[in-house]
C-alpha cells in the first residue's frame, strides 16, 4: 500500500477518527492495528519477516535486561575488584553472544532477501521460477521495508545492551515501534526511547496541527508527482533508452535531473510521512535539511538522509572505535605514526561506515564503488581539514557569498559524479557517461534535442515553474522561516489561494495514467 493510493487515504482517515475518539491510553493500539493492516494489505501476504524480527527483538531485549539485572545483583556479592571484573566480563560476553545471534538472524534475512533478488531475473528468463514461486520470493523473501525495520531493531537491541533504554515488556508496543506505518517503508529511522515517549503521551485533537500535517502531505505529493516523476521520464529515456548517440550535454542534464528527481522523490516521501504522523501528534525526526545548499560533501551528508547517517555513526562507527579492535588499531597507529596515528581509528571507522552504506543501498559493484568513493573523500576531508585555513590565506580567498557558491558548485560536481555510478545500468555505461560529458558536450545539439526524451516544451516550462517554486520555499526555509506557520498568518483569501493553487497544480499537472506507477518511490529499491 502506497501513500498515493485510495486505500491508504481510507486507512488514514479511519485510523485518524478512531485515534481521537478513543481514550488516550488506547490510542497506541489504533496505530498498532493500522500499522499491521498497512503492512498486510501492502504486501498481500502474511508478514513473516517483520513478525520474526519483532519476536526475536523482543526476546533479545528481555534477555539483555535480565542479564543486566543479574549482573548488578552478582556484583553486590563480589569481594574485590578482580572478582567484580571477572563477573562483569562473563556477563558482557553472554550479552554479546545474544546480540550477535540477533544480528546474524535478522541481517541474514535482509541480506538473503537483497541478494536473492539479484538472481530472480535470471530464474525468470530461464523459466525456472513458477508464478507461485515468484510471488513467494517477492513478498516473503524480500518483505516490505525490511532494510528499515531491520536496522531499527538492531539499534533497539544495541541501546538496551548499552543501558540507554529499558527493554519493552509489551510485544505489541515493540511491534508498533518497528512497524509504525508512516515510516516502515522508507524511514526516517527513529530511536526507541524517543518514540516510546511519543506513543505514551496524551494526544488531543487540534485543528491547526491537522491542517499543518495535511499541508505537508500535499507538498510532498507535489514534489513527487509534479517534479520527481516528470524528471524521471527524461532520466529514464536517457539512461534506459535505446538511442546509441547521446551527447555529453544530454548526459549532463540527465545526471542533474536524476539528483533532483531522487531528492524530490525521497524528500517528498518524507514530507508525506511526517505530515501523516503529525496528524496523529507523533513527531518523527527530520530526514532532510536542504542538502544542495551544502558547501562540502561532509555537510551534504549531514543534511541528506540525516537519520541513516546518525544510525551508522552511532551503531557502526562508535561501536568500532570503542571495540577492542578499534582501540588496538589506534594504539598501534599512534606508536608508529605519532602525528598521523591519531586519525587512523576515525579513518578506518569512516571507511567502514561508507562500505556498509554502499552495501545497504545496493547489491552491485557500482554501489560498493559508490561507498568507497564517498569514504575516500570523507577521509581526505578529515585529514586535510586542519590545512584549509592556511591554504585559503595563502590563496587570498575571502569568505563570502561568491566563495560559498563556489563551494556549493564543487559539492554538486562531486555528488553528481558519484550518482552516475548508481544510475547507470553497469560500469561500462558509467564509463561511457564519464567520457562523454567532458569529451563531447555538444551544447547546440543538446539544446536542440532536449524534447526528444519524453518531455515537451510545455512539460519543461511546467517543470521550470515547479522547481522555481520549490527553490523559493527552500530558500525561505534555509533562512529560518517556517513556511507553513507563515502561511497560516496570511489573510484568509491569500492563504487559501496558496493552498488551492498548489493542490490544483498537483491535480492538474501530476504524472498520472497509463502503466506509469505514480505510487512507486525510488528509495524503496534501496
Amino acid at each position: 500500500m502506497q501513500f498515493l493510493s485510495g486505500g491508504f487515504v481510507i486507512l488514514w482517515v479511519i485510523s485518524f477518527a478512531l485515534y481521537y475518539l478513543l481514550p488516550s491510553k488506547h490510542q497506541w493500539m489504533v496505530l498498532a492495528v493500522a500499522s499491521g493492516l498497512f503492512y498486510v494489505i501492502g504486501t498481500g501476504a502474511f508478514p513473516f519477516g517483520i513478525l520474526f524480527t519483532a519476536l526475536s527483538t523482543y526476546a533479545c531485549g528481555r534477555a539483555l535486561a535480565q542479564s543486566l539485572a543479574a549482573q548488578k545483583e552478582a556484583l553486590t556479592h563480589c569481594a574485590d575488584k578482580e572478582e567484580k571484573k571477572a563477573v562483569k566480563s562473563a556477563f558482557e560476553k553472554r550479552r554479546k553472544r545474544m546480540q550477535i545471534l540477533h544480528f546474524v538472524c535478522n541481517l541474514g534475512i535482509l541480506l538473503g532477501g537483497k541478494y536473492t533478488a539479484v538472481i530472480l531475473p535470471f530464474l525468470r528468463e530461464e523459466g525456472l521460477l513458477t508464478p507461485a514461486g515468484d510471488a513467494f520470493f517477492s513478498n516473503i523473501v524480500m518483505p516490505l521495508g525490511v532494510s528499515f525495520y531491520t536496522l531499527t531493531a538492531i539499534g533497539y537491541v544495541v541501546d538496551v545492551g548499552r543501558e540507554q533504554c529499558e527493554a519493552q515488556r509489551n510485544l505489541l508496543k515493540l511491534f508498533l515501534y518497528l512497524a509504525y506505518f508512516p515510516a516502515i517503508t522508507q524511514g526516517p529511522f527513529h530511536r526507541y526511547e524517543k518514540m516510546r515517549a511519543e506513543f505514551a503521551r496524551e494526544h488531543v485533537f487540534d485543528y491547526g496541527r491537522l491542517a499543518s500535517g495535511v499541508q505537508r502531505f500535499v507538498w510532498g505529493a507535489f514534489k513527487k508527482l509534479v517534479i520527481a516523476d516528470r524528471l524521471g521520464i527524461f532520466v529514464g529515456n536517457v539512461f534506459d533508452g535505446t538511442r546509441l548517440q547521446i551527447t555529453g550535454g544530454i548526459y549532463g542534464v540527465a545526471v542533474v535531473f536524476y539528483m533532483l528527481q531522487l531528492y524530490a522523490d525521497f524528500s517528498g516521501y518524507m514530507d508525506m510521512a511526517l505530515g501523516v504522523s503529525e496528524t496523529f501528534d507523533i513527531v518523527l525526526p527530520e530526514n532532510f535539511k536542504r542538502p544542495y545548499f551544502s558547501t562540502s560533501v561532509a555537510e551534504f551528508w549531514r543534511r541528506w538522509h540525516i537519520t541513516l547517517g546518525a544510525w551508522f555513526k552511532d551503531y557502526v562507527m562508535f561501536s568500532f572505535i570503542m571495540s577492542d579492535t578499534g582501540r588496538k588499531l589506534g594504539k598501534a597507529a599512534k606508536k608508529y605514526w605519532p602525528e598521523f596515528g591519531k586519525h587512523v581509528t576515525a579513518l578506518a571507522g569512516t571507511m567502514l561506515v561508507w562500505l556498509f552504506t554502499g552495501l545497504w543501498h545496493g547489491r552491485t559493484v557500482s554501489y560498493l564503488l559508490w561507498g568507497i568513493y564517498y569514504g575516500v573523500i570523507m577521509c581526505l576531508s578529515l585529514v586535510l581539514e586542519p590545512h584549509y585555513a592556511v591554504w585559503k590565506e595563502k590563496l587570498h580567498i575571502r569568505e563570502g557569498k561568491v566563495w560559498s557558491f563556489v563551494c556549493m558548485a564543487r559539492t554538486w560536481v562531486i555528488v553528481f559524479a558519484a550518482d552516475i555510478l548508481i544510475r547507470t545500468a553497469n560500469l561500462a555505461q558509467a564509463g561511457a557517461v564519464y567520457l562523454a560529458i567532458p569529451g563531447r558536450p555538444g551544447i547546440a545539439a543538446t539544446l536542440g534535442t532536449l524534447t526528444d526524451y519524453g518531455l515537451s516544451r510545455y512539460a519543461f516550462a511546467l517543470l521550470l515553474f515547479a522547481c522555481a517554486l520549490w527553490l523559493f520555499v527552500s530558500l525561505c526555509e534555509e533562512r529560518g522561516m517556517d513556511v507553513r506557520k507563515r502561511l497560516s498568518t496570511l489573510p484568509l483569501p491569500l492563504r487559501w489561494g496558496c493552498y488551492y493553487g498548489v493542490a490544483l497544480l498537483l491535480i492538474i499537472t501530476g504524472i498520472y495514467g497509463g502503466s506509469y506507477d505514480t505510487a512507486a518511490f525510488l528509495y524503496q529499491s534501496f
